[in-house]
């Protein structure tokens, strides 16, 4: 029995980002997906170099018994060229990649993983995700903090705890695998497996048995979900070359960022058209230009230089090895032949660095060198003739956005409320928010008017604010509440005087009772306090306690108008002596009793 691999990689920007940072190689032996991180950082350096790194590993000169030391040994060796990237330029420190990685060689593979980029494996029916992220979320899963369920929306879901970034020590995931004729094996970034189902992936694969038709459903299905990100995916079947007519692979192929300026033999295949292709290309402002296809040249320079371009040439990929010196083992060629990586080039200072749009991924701002006489390349002119418009779109937005905030400003400013100052009533000009921690009004006038001194209802009011149009009405509306508040304070004295003159009273009325004088002294009518003034309506009028006045002050609820009290009756006796007899209401006389005779 004689194994083999049938392949196909599929990658695509997606519909969101403006360049794809993923790479991808698949090959006989090797199959590599790599996702990018840091944007203007250089994501796409970072996979780029990550997959070329470990490209050598495809030749099987390079492969020993020992898969899994192999395939270590490349990563660290990866991990190294991104540290001297970003030594020889420090703005793209920034930068790192997942890497997921199947070396596979006579019924046997070693799997590398490091980061949130998956694999996938379809035996007999089954589906398994033979990887497990480096992810936050992932984390919290396995501690059972959150569910699978709240991965999807946790905030933190795209924070990798593990990566290829050049300046920690790489620590992947290595596991050696037995593979089996049938087996069908899918690498993919995260632009696939965060948008597409497993459930889904799974239908897919066991119903499509062509690998590239089935990358190809895999990648417009993600298009379809939305293509938040750079979709990457590699579809590879194990096969019996003897119990099967269909042909395994041999041609190794790069994608991705990874592809660019490789040898056209070496690139993935164009995508096909579809309704979700060509929905996304409807999304394109600007006009996507073909790769060139440049004839191979030779082979990558061996001096390390600075930077990258992704230019390499085609030499190291013929039949006699990937960069190795045709020795047989991995040990004397390994990175170090003419397949070496250090051939990333730098893009002078002098190079047209103006932005363009490009298909295969290069990020904006980086110009792409083809070849050293290029003079064809119009990129940059287009670039330059794209100036004037920027520029004018920006000075309008500039125009529009400070004539709104003028405009916002002058509107402010014709607003008035009254509102609470210190307890006190104030009225103050502009609007009552805040915007980015700024207060949008002033203070302008504080009354003596105390807010407590108002009815329960006006201060709940004032309390909210109160808006008018201009600052009269604000000034009237003080004035109003003022004259309120006045004549509550006046009512709540009024009931404390009748109060005291009720209490002296009533203690003079109860001395001349208590006298044995006689006759007994009388209280003066001018005393008498006279009808209990009215209380204060409590909904429009503060408690008395507000204006200084306290509760012993005023009467009890109980409280009623004191009568004045009965003078005695004087009459003359016949004497002419006066004298006085005081008849109570009410008691009866009676006539003296007859004496016997």
């Amino acid at each position: 029995m004689t194994l083999a691999l049938r392949y196909a990689v599929r990658s695509d920007v997606g519909l969101l980002r403006e360049g794809n940072e993923d790479s991808a190689f698949a090959g006989p032996h090797l199959l590599a997906v790599a996702d990018g991180m840091g944007g203007h950082a250089a994501g796409e350096v970072a996979s780029a170099a990550a997959i070329t790194t470990i490209a050598p590993l495809d030749d099987a000169r390079n492969l020993g018994p020992d898969l899994v030391g192999a395939l270590a040994d490349a990563v660290a060796m990866a991990n190294l060229r991104l540290q001297e990237l970003i030594i020889s330029d420090p703005a793209i420190e920034g930068m790192g990649t997942t890497l997921t990685a199947l070396l596979w060689a006579d019924g046997y593979a070693a799997l590398c993983h490091i980061g949130d980029s998956r694999a996938y494996r379809l035996r007999n029916g089954q589906f398994l995700q033979i990887t497990h992220d480096h992810t936050l979320v992932q984390s919290l899963v396995d501690e059972g903090k959150i569910t699978e369920d709240d991965v999807a929306t946790h905030p933190h879901r795209s924070l990798l705890l593990r990566a290829l970034d050049g300046r920690t020590v790489a620590e992947p995931d290595l596991t050696q695998l037995e593979t089996l004729p049938g087996d069908r094996y899918l690498l993919c970034s995260d632009g696939l497996s965060g948008v597409v189902t497993e459930q889904t992936l799974a239908q897919t694969l066991s119903s499509i048995r062509d690998p590239d038709k089935a990358a190809l459903q895999l990648v417009e299905l993600a298009i379809r979900g939305g293509g938040p990100d750079n979709i990457t995916c590699i579809v590879a079947d194990v096969m019996d070359t003897q119990a099967t007519a269909l042909p395994p692979t041999w041609t190794p192929v790069l994608a991705g960022a990874a592809q660019i300026g490789s040898p056209a033999d070496l690139r993935q295949p164009a995508r096909q058209s579809s309704p979700a292709t060509r929905a996304m290309r409807l999304t394109r402002t600007a006009p996507q230009p073909a790769v060139p296809d440049d004839a191979p040249t030779g082979v990558w320079p061996g001096s390390p230089r600075d930077g990258y371009t992704g230019a390499f040439e085609a030499a190291s990929f013929e039949e006699d090895g990937f960069g190795g010196r045709g020795g047989g083992g991995r040990g004397d060629g390994f990175g170090t032949g003419r397949f070496d990586t250090k051939g990333f080039e730098r893009v002078s200072d002098d190079d047209d660095l103006d932005s363009y749009d490009e298909p295969s991924g290069r990020r904006r701002g980086r110009h792409h060198r083809y070849a050293e006489d290029d003079d064809d390349d119009d990129y940059g002119h287009r670039g330059r003739r794209r100036w004037p418009i920027v520029t004018g779109a920006l000075v309008l937005l500039v125009l529009l956005l400070g004539g709104g905030a003028y405009g916002a400003w002058w509107y402010n400013q014709q607003q008035y409320y009254v509102g609470v100052q210190d307890g006190y009533v104030a009225v103050f000009q502009g609007t009552n928010q805040n915007l980015a921690g700024m207060s949008l009004s002033k203070l302008l006038t504080r009354s003596t008017l105390r807010v407590s001194q108002l009815g329960l209802s006006d201060q709940g009011t004032i309390t909210q604010t109160i808006s008018k149009s201009n600052l009269g009405e604000a000034e009237s509306l003080i004035n109003s509440l003022q004259t309120q508040s006045n004549t509550c304070h006046s009512q709540w004295n009024a009931l404390a005087a009748w109060q005291t003159k009720s209490v002296a009273y009533n203690a003079a009325v109860a001395t001349d009772k208590a006298s044995k004088a006689k006759p007994k002294p009388t209280v003066p009518a001018s005393m008498a306090p006279g009808p209990m003034p009215p209380s204060p309506d409590p909904d429009s009028c503060a408690p008395a306690s507000a204006f200084g006045i306290a509760a012993s002050a005023l009467p009890s609820p109980q409280s009623t108008t004191p009568a004045p009290s009965t003078s005695p009756t004087t009459s003359s006796s016949p004497t002419g002596k006066p004298s006085s007899s005081a008849t109570p209401t009410g008691a009866k006389k009676t006539s003296p009793t007859p004496a016997a005779g």
